[in-house]
């Protein structure tokens, strides 16, 4: 029988992702060490990544994850240069575990797989397709999307080694970026195709928070609050506001005016390239004189549709609307200093449970596996950190609210036949269960359950298959249970 067949047979994936791999260091310059570390490095994610998928649920297959990883190793990584600590080398990263050369292709880092598979990962990041409700808001968030994708994708060879699920939190680059991440994926796939329409004004503003906190993003904020409101004011005398929409659209057509001559005038086109580019750094330069064409249509383009959204303002009912949304907006932005990161992520996540509560109602007997995966997202949403000491689970605020969801999950899973009923008093079985959102068992589907009963005292004894892995006791009077179960039937 062909190897092919035997493997299947097997239930074994007979694809060598390392011969791929080396097919394709064949044709880079790298030396042995950077070769020996992405062969250790891929070795690792395909070690791991059964237990990561189980416990995560919304990842890619590991087929998609690691094809992925083997195009940005063709087709973006040119040049991989490993330091050893304390090296001449090392002093160019400059306390960081590794620098990027997006444009070039290039990677310097230390020799560690995760930091290989991070600045991979780093050198492969791209813009993200988000249409944000206000613009002044993309550039945060997509530093958040960004980071967040990061941090999850390293999850894999970060928290799993193929035996155990152990979270490395100091490992995480950004806990908030990556506890707002988590939160999207959980909720809306691995693909976040709907994104635009899913992000909260709470995940906006913890984001923004974040991202003030680490740039100068704050006086443009400040800026936006400013003119928000001095425009608010101008709604409220609507002669006024008529009068500046006219100005308005008289320097917007000046501007129209001015292009046009540029884009008909080969002289004027020249002479307004070098003039750009003359205060643009190098990294953003417009690279052609075709290109800059296309800016300035562009810039056409936006200047007649402000023009459009003149005109239309002046109607009654438009204008009735567009204050009401400036009267909202203005109530976004003035809001985004208030309390404190901390609330917001208590908000967040009340948030998550209820559209969870909400999915998990709509399961039935045609989709129960839904609810099996919901197993395992709640399970996991408790360990999300957030802190350097603390998970979700740990938030005081959420304790009814992950009581009323585990509640609801025991409830669903025995009407739908997936876990078993081993007592008829629900807060018992409630008790005993909700330790399994609690555990880090890997395949929650191996675990056992055994009770004891003595001298008023129930022992409970939680195993992973053979292997006990935690005990409980409850004091509590003529209980009826059974003395094994299987938890998933």
């Amino acid at each position: 029988m062909e190897k092919r067949k035997i493997l299947s047979k097997l239930n074994i994936n007979f694809r060598d992702y390392n011969n791929e791999l080396e097919k394709i260091l064949e044709n880079k310059l790298f030396s042995y060490d950077v070769k020996n570390l992405l062969l250790s490095m891929l070795y690792k994610i395909e070690t791991a990544y059964k237990d990561y998928k189980t416990v995560k649920v919304e990842v890619p297959t590991k087929e998609e994850y690691i094809e992925n990883l083997l195009r940005i190793i063709k087709e973006k990584a040119i040049k991989i240069l490993l330091v050893k600590i304390g090296s001449d080398e090392a002093k160019e990263l400059e306390g960081l575990p590794y620098k990027i050369d997006k444009k070039n292709g290039e990677i310097v880092c230390f020799q560690n797989e995760m930091i290989m598979l991070e600045a991979l990962l780093k050198l492969d990041e791209a813009n993200i397709d988000f249409k944000p409700i206000y613009d002044y808001i993309k550039e945060p968030i997509d530093e958040m999307l960004n980071q967040g994708k990061i941090d999850s994708n390293l999850e894999v060879t970060r928290d799993f080694n193929g035996w155990s699920w152990d979270i490395a939190i100091k490992e995480i680059r950004s806990i908030e970026y990556n506890f707002i991440f988590q939160n999207l994926l959980l909720l809306y796939g691995k693909d976040l195709t709907e994104i635009n329409k899913k992000i909260s004004e709470n995940i906006i503003r913890m984001t923004i928070k974040k991202y003030i906190a680490d740039s100068k993003y704050r006086e443009k904020i400040n800026e936006i609050k400013k003119h928000k409101k001095e425009r608010l004011m101008l709604f409220e005398n609507k002669k006024e506001f008529i009068e500046q929409l006219s100005e308005e659209k008289k320097e917007h057509t000046k501007k129209i005016e001015k292009i046009d001559k540029i884009i008909n005038n080969n002289e004027l086109l020249k002479k307004e390239y070098f003039a750009r580019n003359e205060k643009l750094p190098n990294k953003e330069k417009i690279f052609s004189v075709s290109y800059l064409v296309k800016i300035l249509e562009k810039e056409r383009e936006e200047l007649l549709e402000k023009i459009n959204e003149c005109n239309k303002i002046i109607l009654p009912k438009e204008f009735v609307e567009q204050k009401q949304k400036l009267e909202k907006e203005v109530e976004f932005v003035s809001g985004i200093f208030n309390g404190k990161i901390e609330e917001d992520i208590v908000k967040i996540c009340k948030e998550f449970l209820e559209i969870a509560e909400e999915k998990i109602n709509r399961i039935n007997e045609d989709n129960k596996d839904e609810l099996i995966k919901w197993i395992y997202k709640i399970r996991y949403y408790r360990y999300i950190p957030i802190s350097y000491n603390d998970y979700v689970k740990d938030i005081i605020d959420l304790e009814e609210d992950f009581t009323k969801i585990i509640k609801l999950i025991i409830k669903r899973a025995q009407s739908l036949k997936i876990w078993e009923t081993f007592t008829e008093d629900f807060e018992l079985t409630y008790i005993v269960l909700k330790e399994i959102f609690n555990t880090k068992i890997i395949n929650l589907e191996a675990i056992n359950i055994n009770f004891s009963y003595e001298n008023k005292t129930l022992h409970i004894e939680y195993f992973d298959d053979t292997v006990i892995e935690n005990t409980k006791k409850i004091e509590i009077e003529n209980v009826k249970i059974k003395k094994k179960v299987k938890l998933f039937i």
